[in-house]
C-alpha cells in the first residue's frame, strides 16, 4: 500500500513539473486574441511567467537569455504573428540541438 502511495506521489510530481516547464505557445502571449502580439502583451506575459515560477519556488534559470521582443518580431512591424513566433521557436530548437541540448541525458554533449 505504501509503495502505491509513494509511486503515485512521484508520478504526480513528475507530471506537474513537466507542465510547469512547458514552452509558452503563441496563444499564451496573444492576450486579446487578435492574431498578433504587441511588445506590451509580450512583456506582460513574460513577467507573469517569471512571477509564477518565483512564487512556486522555482529557480529562474537562463532568465537573462530569454528572447526579446525584437528577436521574434523579425519584420520590425511592432508586433509578431504566429508565423514569426513559430519560426523563432524552430530557430531556438536548432540552436539547442547544435549545442548538444535537447537530446536526452548527456546525448550529443560535447566532451
Amino acid at each position: 500500500m505504501k509503495y502505491i502511495l509513494v509511486a503515485s506521489l512521484v508520478l504526480g510530481g513528475v507530471l506537474m513539473a513537466g507542465q510547469n516547464n512547458m514552452v509558452p505557445s503563441f496563444s499564451d502571449f496573444d492576450g486579446n486574441r487578435d492574431g498578433k502580439v504587441t511588445q506590451e502583451e509580450f512583456e506582460t506575459t513574460q513577467q507573469q511567467r517569471m512571477a509564477e515560477k518565483a512564487e512556486a519556488g522555482r529557480m529562474l534559470k537562463n532568465a537573462g537569455n530569454a528572447p526579446t521582443f525584437a528577436d521574434i518580431d523579425t519584420n520590425n512591424d511592432g508586433s509578431f504573428d504566429s508565423i514569426e513566433f513559430s519560426a523563432h521557436q524552430v530557430k531556438q530548437r536548432g540552436v539547442k540541438q547544435s549545442m548538444g541540448m535537447g537530446k536526452g541525458m548527456g546525448q550529443g554533449a560535447v566532451k
